[in-house]
């Protein structure tokens, strides 16, 4: 039986091939809390494939929110999956610069976007370029079993 940090999408989009996974919160996936899995897909070995690449975490029950992510910018998203509730995000949590000094965030669209899902088992996220449909980064995340 595989535990929770064990899971692994059953889906991956076409032409995305696993490039590193990274635990213990070395990676910004959901926070930086150690019981977590952060899990980097590309299209390609090119830096450029680097900036946007198909990002999976899975939490605990009670991780923290996707880095880069907003209550205020989150849609309700009804994944069908009893016990399962899940939010869409179009856009991603930035620094906002001023004179080259930190002045605060933005709310930036257009580059990527993401779907997180909470249930008892777990806290499932999927954050991905935005040419790939937001359905496929459902099915990445389905593909996760959250609800079991």
């Amino acid at each position: 039986m595989t535990t929770l940090l064990d899971r692994r999408p059953g889906h991956v989009p076409t032409g995305f091939s696993l490039r590193y996974t990274l635990g213990g919160g070395r990676e910004p996936g959901l926070g930086w809390v150690e019981e977590q899995m952060v899990l980097v897909y590309t299209r390609g070995w090119a830096p450029q494939d680097f900036t946007f690449p198909l990002v999976v975490c899975i939490g605990a029950p009670d991780a923290p929110a996707l880095v880069g992510t907003s209550e205020d910018h989150a849609r309700p998203l009804d994944l069908g999956v009893a016990g399962v509730t899940a939010v869409y995000h179009d856009g991603i949590v930035t620094a906002r610069l001023q004179d080259n000094d930190f002045a605060g965030t933005a709310w930036r669209q257009g580059g990527v976007h993401s779907v997180t899902a909470r249930s008892d088992s777990g806290t499932f996220a999927v954050r991905g370029p935005r040419d790939l449909p937001a359905e496929e980064l459902v099915a990445v995340l389905l593909s996760l079993s959250p609800g079991s």
